[in-house]
């Protein structure tokens, strides 16, 4: 497959995919597997992950000291996931990743990242209105990501987009998945920063949000509710679902990277502080405890750009790059 060249002299694959994710783990959650996919055909996968998750809910006991460090600003944690999701990038098997808005190497800490005068925006946290629905904490920490000047983050990410000149950039839909502030300012940005980067040296020909078919979201739930039975605590399978189910007809891409399902198992045993991964390697579960089924089939809606290609039996794209 040929390359191109930067004015920087790096040397880019023909095809260049780009994923903005708010925190580590969500990019293994709803897109390892075609991370994986997309690496192991030689294609540029670029990872941007907008904060380190320094809020996040500690599942392991032999880890619960991250969370009660008297550093309020999370640090400990942040580092910590850091070091988790590098690892599940060498699972993986992608080599360009970056926090938004440091311009140097990815992957430091915290405090490397200020000494080189990059920019680290901070976990937003997330909390839940009366009806179990994910609200924006009332506590957020100053340089939180969800407040951030929308403008000053487009900006660092649009300056990436023109550097790594992406035909695909994948990131959530206007509710952000489940509604966590972080995920809804990471569509916001990213929407925004493809619209920079258009006026400024980059047009992005195809932009997909992240989804799941309606249809397939309540038959698992139906499955997973009838084999646990009174235990079963998951949300009730014909009740609301969180923004990222759509109507079936809204879904026009299906990415088959099920041969790669054991990647993404072992990026997701690599978040061990988040992530709690069954011994099978079938299912996982966040702080909830609820269980959901590791699927190498995942799915997205094209929101720029044209659909092409080979289709699937229900009339879905089957590739990314479809018509480039």
């Amino acid at each position: 497959m040929a390359g191109m060249t930067t004015s920087s002299g790096s040397v880019q694959a023909a095809r260049r995919l780009l994923l903005v994710h708010a925190h580590p783990d969500d990019e293994t959650i709803n897109t390892g597997a075609t991370m994986a996919r997309y690496t192991a055909e030689g294609a540029q996968v670029t990872l941007v992950t907008c904060t380190r998750g320094e809020r996040g809910e500690v599942i392991p006991e032999r880890l619960s000291h991250l969370t009660e460090s008297k550093d309020v600003t999370g640090a400990a944690l942040g580092d910590h996931r850091v070091g988790e999701l590098a690892a599940a990038m060498t699972a993986l098997g992608v080599t360009d990743h970056r926090f938004l808005g440091d311009p140097h190497s990815p992957g430091r800490t915290a405090a490397k990242v200020t000494a080189a005068g990059g920019v680290l925006f901070r976990d937003s946290g997330m909390d839940y209105d009366q009806d179990g629905a994910v609200v924006p904490s009332p506590d957020s920490p100053p340089g939180a990501f969800a407040l951030a000047n929308v403008d000053t983050a487009a900006g660092f990410l649009a300056e990436l987009i023109r550097q790594v000149r992406p035909q695909v950039v994948i990131s959530y839909e206007p509710g952000g998945g489940y509604g966590h502030p972080d995920h809804v300012q990471a569509h916001v940005i990213t929407m925004r920063a493809v619209e920079l980067a258009a006026e400024t040296g980059w047009l992005v020909p195809k932009v997909y949000w992240i989804v799941m078919p309606q249809s397939l979201a309540r038959a698992t739930l139906g499955a997973l509710a009838a084999a646990e039975g009174e235990s079963y605590q998951g949300p009730a399978p014909a009740g609301r679902l969180p923004s990222m189910v759509v109507p079936d007809d809204q879904v026009t891409t299906a990415i088959d990277a099920i041969a790669f399902t054991a990647d993404k198992v072992a990026a997701l045993r690599a978040h061990e502080t988040q992530v709690s991964v069954t011994t099978a390697g079938t299912f996982y579960s966040l702080s909830n405890g609820v269980r959901s089924p590791i699927i190498g089939l995942e799915f997205y809606r094209l929101v720029r750009g044209d659909p092409a290609g080979g289709r699937d039996d229900l009339g879905r794209e089957t590739d990314l790059f479809a018509g480039l």
